[in-house]
C-alpha cells in the first residue's frame, strides 16, 4: 500500500512538474528578447552639415499600450518585450535620420548589431531563416539611397529645397549645400525602384510561406508610411490629411510605425493651421489644432494620441495659462491623468508664480529676489537663452570674453536657461564651460513666473541689467558680442 502511494506521488510530481515546465515554455513564447550587442549608432551628419535632432534608438508599444523609448547600454544590453500576439513591431534608428520597423516574431531571442555604416542588423538565435526576413530593408536600401539615405527621406527633408534651388545656390557659390544636392528626378526614380524592389520581396516572402497574411499586411503599410514621408515636402494641398484620415484607426496603435503616421497626418493636417510667434519663434498655433482635432470623430487611442502631440507643442512654445486650459481639456476628453501629472511636474506648473524659481548644475535651488539680494551693490548681467537655442550659443564665447574684461569688478553676469529640459541644459553647460560659473542656473517654472511675464520675456537670446540698487535698468541689453555692451555696463557701474 506504501509503494502505491509512493508510485502515486511520483506520477503526480512528475505531472506538476511537467504542467510547471509547460506554462514556463508558455510564458517565453510569448516574449521577445532583444539582445545589443555593440549597437550605438552614431549620429549622422550629412557632407553639408545636416543632421537631425536625436531621435529614440529602440521604441516599441508595451502592454500597456505605451510608447516605450529604449537607449542600449555601450557593449552589450538586453531586454525582454512583452509579445501576447504573433509578432511584435519594434523600431530601430539608422544614426537619428530615419526609422526602420521589423516584425518581429513571438518567442524570438535576436540579436541586434550594425553594419560598417552603422545600420541595424538582426539575427535570430533560434530561427535562422528568419534572418532574412528581418533584414530585408538592409539588402534592398543597397542601390536605392543618396548619401546613405533612403530616397523617400531625402524626398521629406531638405534636400527638397536644395533641388528646387540649385540654380540659386550655384549662382551665389554656396557650395556647402552642393555637397547634399540630388536632382529631384532622380530621388524620385530612386525611390519608386526601391518600391518595386519591396513589393517583389514581399510578394516573394509571401508566396514562399516564410511571412503570415497579417505581416504581409503589415508590410505594405509600412510602404504606404514611406510613401506619405516621400509627399511631405512636395504635397501643398492644405486638404491632403482628410485622404489620410482613412487610415486613423485604433487597431494599429500597438505600432510605433502608427505614432510616425499620425505624425504625418499633423504635418498635412497643420498646412491650413496660422503660424504665430512664441517663445521660440514661428509657430503653428497648436492651439487651433487641438481645438480642431477634438471635433473629430476618431476612436480614443488615436485621438489621445494626436492631441499628446498637441499639449506638448503647447506645453514649448506658448503660455502657461494655455499650457494649463489644453491640459484640462485634454483630460476631460482622453481622461488620461498621467500626461496631466507629467505636464505638470516637467513645467513646475504648480511653483509659485510669484517667484522665479532657480537651479544650478549642482542641484542647490534659490529664487530670483534671493540672487538679487545676494548681488545688490553689483550691476547684474542677466543672459536669457537655451540649450536649443543656436544664437544664444553663438554669443557665449563672447560672453567669456567679456567675463574676462570685468573680472575684479562690480559686474555679475547670470546665465538663466529658459525653457528647456535640464538633461540637454546641463550638458550645453558643459559643452560653454559655465559649470564653474556659481551664477548659472535653470530656471525651474518658465511657463507660469510672473516675472518672466512682466519682462515680456518671448524670445531668446535676451539680455537685461539691474542696476546696483537692484532695479530693472534695461529691458534689452546689448548682446555679449555689441560693441556697445562695454559703455552701457560701465554706465551702471
Amino acid at each position: 500500500m506504501k509503494f502505491t502511494n509512493l508510485i502515486s506521488l511520483l506520477i503526480f510530481s512528475l505531472l506538476v512538474s511537467c504542467q510547471q515546465q509547460e506554462t514556463s515554455k508558455e510564458k517565453i513564447s510569448k516574449e521577445i528578447v532583444l539582445c545589443f550587442d555593440h549597437y550605438n549608432p552614431k549620429h549622422y551628419k550629412t557632407p553639408a552639415g545636416a543632421f537631425h535632432i536625436e531621435i529614440p534608438k529602440v521604441s516599441y508599444i508595451d502592454s500597456m499600450n505605451i510608447l516605450i523609448k529604449h537607449v542600449p547600454q555601450e557593449g552589450f544590453d538586453t531586454i525582454s518585450i512583452n509579445c501576447p500576439e504573433a509578432f511584435r513591431e519594434v523600431a530601430f534608428s539608422y544614426r537619428n535620420f530615419e526609422y526602420i520597423y521589423y516584425p518581429l516574431m513571438q518567442g524570438d531571442t535576436i540579436t541586434i548589431s550594425m553594419d560598417s555604416l552603422d545600420y541595424p542588423l538582426l539575427y535570430s538565435k533560434h530561427h535562422k531563416k528568419r534572418d532574412r526576413i528581418y533584414n530585408m530593408n538592409h539588402q534592398l536600401r543597397k542601390g536605392h539611397t543618396h548619401l546613405g539615405l533612403e530616397a523617400k527621406t531625402c524626398l521629406g527633408d531638405t534636400w527638397v529645397i536644395i533641388a528646387q534651388n540649385i540654380d540659386y545656390i550655384r549662382k551665389h557659390k554656396m557650395n556647402r549645400f552642393l555637397k547634399d544636392y540630388c536632382p529631384l528626378d532622380s530621388l524620385h526614380a530612386m525611390f519608386e525602384n526601391y518600391k518595386i524592389a519591396y513589393i517583389d520581396t514581399v510578394n516573394l516572402f509571401k508566396q514562399q510561406q516564410l511571412i503570415s497574411d497579417e505581416i504581409y499586411d503589415r508590410y505594405n503599410y509600412l510602404l504606404r508610411l514611406k510613401g506619405y514621408e516621400a509627399q511631405r515636402m512636395l504635397n501643398k494641398d492644405s486638404t491632403y490629411y482628410r485622404k489620410m484620415e482613412q487610415e486613423i484607426s485604433d487597431k494599429y496603435a500597438c505600432y510605433p510605425s502608427y505614432h510616425e503616421f499620425l505624425d504625418y497626418y499633423l504635418w498635412f493636417f497643420n498646412y491650413h493651421i496660422k503660424r504665430t510667434i512664441e517663445s521660440q519663434g514661428s509657430h503653428y498655433d497648436w492651439r487651433q489644432t487641438f481645438a480642431e482635432l477634438s471635433t473629430k470623430a476618431f476612436q480614443p487611442k488615436s485621438m489621445q494620441i494626436l492631441l499628446q502631440r498637441c499639449i506638448n507643442e503647447i506645453g514649448e512654445n506658448f503660455s502657461a495659462e494655455d499650457l494649463n486650459i489644453y491640459l484640462n481639456k485634454y483630460v476631460k476628453i482622453t481622461g488620461d491623468s498621467i500626461l496631466y501629472s507629467k505636464i505638470v511636474e516637467q513645467y513646475n506648473l504648480s511653483a509659485d508664480a510669484s517667484q522665479l524659481l532657480l537651479k544650478d548644475i549642482q542641484g542647490n535651488r534659490v529664487n530670483f529676489q534671493e540672487l538679487l539680494e545676494k548681488h545688490k551693490g553689483k550691476v547684474i548681467y542677466i543672459d536669457f537663452w537655451a540649450s536649443w537655442c543656436v544664437p544664444c550659443r553663438k554669443e557665449m564665447e563672447p560672453a567669456s570674453e567679456l567675463r574676462k574684461q570685468y573680472e575684479g569688478k562690480d559686474v555679475v553676469f547670470v546665465y538663466l536657461a529658459y525653457n528647456d529640459t535640464e538633461n540637454s541644459w546641463e550638458k550645453a553647460v558643459r559643452e560653454e564651460k559655465l559649470s564653474t560659473i556659481e551664477t548659472s542656473y535653470f530656471i525651474l517654472n518658465s511657463k507660469n513666473s510672473k516675472m518672466l511675464e512682466n519682462i515680456d520675456l518671448r524670445l531668446i537670446p535676451r539680455y537685461i541689467i539691474i542696476d546696483k540698487n537692484g532695479k530693472l535698468v534695461e529691458m534689452n541689453a546689448p548682446r555679449p558680442s555689441d560693441k556697445r555692451i562695454k559703455t552701457t555696463l560701465n554706465k551702471y557701474l
